[in-house]
């Protein structure tokens, strides 16, 4: 896992940045410090609050109340938890077990046999819910509204906590489960999703973009241009030849910053009214490549990127991704 694997920010000042063997945080939307060093390897981060969240581990998952400034370990389903989302201090879903881990920008997916958890008491306990097969991610704006994604490209609704759920739509190349779909929820009826699917030509890894605003009417928002671009002519071509780390910043506007590796560069695609706009800007030089991204506006956030020399670093737009700043340079296994 990389030394910076997952980013949240809650406005401006409070963030954390979680990787191998550390939680980094910030008070101040400048300047990071280490706030636990670990033997933990983390892949995912959600904070409710400036003083809520919880981390994901690859074997452990903990929790805060306190902004991070002290760390408790918390319950574990029957299988590891491998990414999840709250809606309260108390309430909060999770994927979990599965085979064939992928760690996809901020998100460790298991696209086959992931199963979905749900905890009523701030994770200390999991409780084990009925599911479609193959859950890889899931997110709810409140405890009627929820999304779940598969690794066959099957998305689903669900309007009462995750005890059902309804087949609502499918992506375009759906079919075995050989995708790595990424949902971010913005609104009871509004959903970012990215599709990856594997086995692209000329060293290109095909994705797509997916929005809906009102659950009804879906929209392509940006692909691949190569292998996807040939299956969805007509769409928008995406920031890079390898998915992008994207950010929700509210229902019609997201924030991609795509991987380019031939190029070492990450280039910036910011969409707006619902994904019809995008707005092309500018790009991080020396970055092989992106593992998440926080965006509280259109025009300020924070990626985490690998640059040419090696090391994992904070970088910081505050003008929708024309012009970026080193913030924190973490090198490889010196989180611990």
């Amino acid at each position: 896992m990389p030394a910076l694997s997952a980013i949240q920010m809650v406005g401006g000042q409070h963030g954390w940045a979680v990787g191998a063997y550390a939680i980094f945080a910030t008070s101040d939307g400048v300047h990071w410090t280490r706030q636990l060093a670990s033997t933990e390897q983390f892949v995912g981060v959600d904070f409710i609050s400036n003083s809520t969240g919880w981390a994901v581990g690859v074997r452990t998952l903990m929790g805060t109340t306190d902004g991070g400034h002290s760390w408790h370990q918390l319950g574990e389903p029957s299988a590891p938890i491998r990414s999840l989302h709250f809606i309260s201090p108390l309430q909060g879903w999770g994927i979990a077990g599965g085979g064939n881990l992928v760690e996809n920008h901020g998100w460790l997916l298991p696209t086959v046999g992931g199963a979905l958890v749900t905890t009523s008491d701030g994770g200390m306990s999991w409780t084990a819910l009925s599911s479609p097969a193959d859950a890889e991610t899931v997110c709810f704006s409140d405890s009627g509204h929820g999304w779940l994604a598969t690794a066959e490209g099957v998305i689903y609704r669900s309007a009462d906590a995750g005890r059902s759920w309804t087949s609502v739509y499918q992506t375009a190349v759906a079919g075995p489960a050989n995708q790595e779909n990424v949902l971010e929820c913005a609104a009871p009826s509004a959903v970012w999703l990215e599709s990856t699917i594997e086995n692209g030509a000329a060293g290109h890894l095909p994705y797509v973009a997916y929005t809906t605003t009102d659950a009804s009417h879906w929209r392509a928002v940006m692909a691949e241009p190569t292998t996807t671009g040939n299956l969805l002519p007509g769409t928008p071509a995406g920031p890079g030849s390898h998915p992008a780390s994207f950010s929700v910043v509210d229902p019609m506007d997201a924030v991609f910053v795509g991987d380019d590796p031939a190029a070492v560069s990450s280039r910036c695609v910011v969409a707006t009214n619902g994904g019809a706009i995008l707005h092309r800007t500018g790009f991080i030089a020396n970055s092989s490549e992106t593992f998440g991204a926080a965006f509280i506006s259109v025009t300020t956030g924070w990626v985490l990127t690998g640059d040419a020399a090696g090391d994992y670093v904070i970088d910081v737009t505050s003008d929708g991704g024309f012009h970026w700043t080193l913030q924190l340079a973490v090198a490889p296994n010196s989180a611990g």
